[in-house]
């Protein structure tokens, strides 16, 4: 599932960060001016700090609830 702005999120793997859920605040893709992979960054506000990672790094907690228009 793809990680959207606004959602509740938790980072895997960085146990320096505990537990802590955060809001999803920027999603967007990046390329490595190198190699040209591309990938899929996330920003997240967790206990007022903004850490960004990879994507996959975060569990969904909980999708932000969309209008439909």
């Amino acid at each position: 599932m793809k990680i959207k702005v606004g959602d509740l999120v938790r980072v895997r793997g960085h146990d320096w960060l505990g537990k802590s859920i955060g809001i999803v605040t920027e999603v967007k893709e990046l390329v490595h001016d190198t190699s040209g992979a591309r990938y899929t960054a996330a920003t997240a506000l967790i206990d007022d700090k903004y850490f960004t990672f990879s994507e996959h790094t975060f569990e969904l907690v909980n999708s932000a609830e969309r209008k439909k228009d």
